[in-house]
């Protein structure tokens, strides 16, 4: 009898073992839900930071297409004091030297800003690419979190 009293007691010993096991897991698989919603919390955080600067970058194109459209009125402008002074071809001839010289540094600005435009046009694709790497992180992280969860109701439905 007292060998059948030690062989539960044996039992029970190792029943409670597994149960602090189990609820080791259960504590570990909470710490890992907590680790996986900060890392979504601190996606969402760079993920609105590129947002702001997307939009911080927009503002600049804004203003880069309001540059354009001044040099253009002044250059309609010029255009009209060249039509007003026909009279003095001597002053005309020189303004349109200026003219020119003008509309050189208007195309030489044109193109620097058309790269400008194009280098971010390059700089908003990157940031849709990491946006997407960052989607595809949290998806990622969401399954992870999925997981986690399902590991717990298992565990915690096989108690």
């Amino acid at each position: 009898m007292s060998e059948a009293v030690a062989l539960v007691a044996a039992l029970v010993a190792e029943v409670a073992a597994s149960l602090a096991l189990v609820v080791a897991v259960d504590a570990l698989d909470a710490a890992l839900v907590a680790d996986v919603a900060a890392s979504d919390a601190f996606v969402v955080a760079v993920d609105a930071e590129l947002v702001a600067d997307v939009a911080e970058e927009a503002a600049l194109v804004a203003d880069v297409l309001a540059a354009l459209a001044c040099d253009v009125a002044v250059v309609a402008e010029l255009a009209a004091l060249v039509a007003d002074d026909a009279a003095f071809v001597s002053e005309v001839e020189a303004l349109d030297a200026d003219v020119d010289a003008s509309l050189a540094f208007v195309e030489a600005v044109d193109s620097d800003e058309a790269a400008a435009v194009a280098e971010f046009a390059l700089a908003v694709a990157d940031v849709a690419l990491a946006v997407a790497d960052d989607a595809a992180a949290v998806a990622l992280e969401a399954a992870a979190v999925a997981l986690v969860a399902a590991l717990t109701a298992s565990t915690k439905s096989s108690k």
